[in-house]
């Protein structure tokens, strides 16, 4: 397993970028928890709080695509750079109005402006894809190792952020989110070797478009894995605080991404052959039968749960590897990361639904039936999986499809 992550970071400059990429990423898995324990210390609501924290996620799936387009035309240095200052100059601001009791509609508009910031996951993959373009099975290393750092950084993220409020302050944890977002942008941008130099496009010459059938039926899976991973979190919370304490349902949310920790990285030693039509529906249709609601069947069996926690986050890695390479064969490359923008910011805003829907459930209808909501989701994936093939290529890779998306009325 290791050797074929060895050569992955044989190429020269992805160390470099690889680090200072983790370093800029780690404040997303911080700032959700840091932002409501900082706005319930002040005023007192969780209310208040939440609302808070869905105006930025709001902010973030629409900002995040316009700065994934500016990105694709200047490059990501040029635009990384002012965009991450802007945003944890707003983060900032946050943190002084609500310290100093500014009025609400501060805190929301400064909130807002927070997420200016591009998303240097994306970046990163873009980096990748610059590296491996003409070798599949190494990009498909790359994209699996990328989304073992995403499921570390938002296991390990709010813990750090929730011991740095507890043990210096409330605003303890944003301020330590941004200036660890500042360095590692900073320290990312800088790696100029390994950046993607802007697709200069021709007068006369048209962007490729990226609402187009097979593009967008591939960037359908992502809000629909958005809700059931956000539901799925709400519900563990309530059903482990119906049957034990809710201090332990964080043992069951790190099960499930320690299950895709260890799927990503066995998928990405796998040399993978075949349709990638087909390897989607098979990864679906497993994730599918992983979401059905085993815990409405099991009672208050936490060593079943336990084991199901962990094989739904097993089953998640290896459809979001999966969908995020086939996302990346068919996207013209001059929108590349503007593609890529759109579904990690489609993907925040499916949890957004899927937190709400299933704390609404919880709320009204009983904690455990916020697992439906799951099941749905993973259902949608299948159906969408079955509608989606007949546009997808039946190859490895899609040159042909990307020439042809070049060409194409914007």
């Amino acid at each position: 397993m290791l050797g074929q992550y060895r050569q992955l970071f044989s190429a020269k400059g992805s160390a470099a970028f690889t680090l200072a990429g983790i370093v800029a990423r780690y404040p997303m898995g911080m700032y959700g928890v840091s932002i409501l324990l900082l706005i319930f210390d002040t005023s007192g609501s969780y209310a208040t709080a939440g609302l808070v924290a869905a105006i930025g996620l709001i902010a973030m799936t629409v900002c995040t695509p316009m700065v994934g387009r500016l990105v694709d035309r200047y490059g990501q240095a040029r635009v990384a750079v002012p965009a991450t200052v802007i945003s944890v100059v707003a983060c900032t601001g946050t943190v002084l109005c609500a310290q100093y009791g500014a009025p609400a509609w501060a805190i929301y508009v400064t909130y807002a402006f927070s997420a200016t910031s591009p998303f240097v996951g994306t970046m990163a993959r873009a980096r990748w894809l610059r590296i491996y373009r003409d070798q599949p099975d190494m990009m498909h290393t790359a994209n699996s190792f990328e989304r073992v750092v995403d499921e570390i950084v938002f296991i390990t993220g709010p813990a750090a952020a929730g011991l740095l409020c507890g043990a210096i302050g409330p605003a303890a944890g944003l301020y330590a989110a941004n200036a660890l977002l500042l360095i590692g942008t900073l320290l990312f941008a800088a790696q100029r070797a390994t950046e993607p130099a802007p697709v200069v496009i021709e007068e006369g010459q048209k962007r490729g478009r990226l609402m187009v059938p097979h593009i967008a039926s591939t960037m359908a899976f992502f809000p629909i894995l958005g809700i059931a991973i956000g539901a799925m979190e709400l519900a563990t919370v309530t059903y482990v605080s119906l049957h034990s304490s809710r201090s332990h349902s964080g043992i069951f949310l790190a099960l499930i991404g320690f299950g895709a920790c260890l799927s990503g990285l066995f998928y990405g030693t796998l040399k993978l052959k075949g349709d990638i039509r087909r390897r989607t529906l098979a990864v679906t249709a497993i994730l599918c039968a992983c979401l059905l609601p085993v815990p409405l069947l099991i009672g208050g069996n936490l060593v079943l749960f336990g084991l199901w926690t962990f094989l739904v986050g097993a089953a998640n890695a290896p459809t979001m590897i999966t969908t995020l390479g086939l996302l990346q064969e068919l996207t013209p490359e001059e929108r590349m990361n503007e593609g890529m923008s759109i579904v990690d910011g489609s993907l925040m805003g499916g949890q957004a639904i899927g937190l709400s829907a299933a704390g609404a459930i919880a709320t009204y209808r009983g904690g455990t039936l916020g697992f439906l909501i799951v099941s749905a989701a993973g259902l949608l994936t299948l159906i969408n999986a079955g509608v989606g093939a007949r546009w997808w290529p039946a190859g490895k890779t899609a040159p042909v499809l990307v020439s042809m998306e070049k060409s194409a009325a914007d």
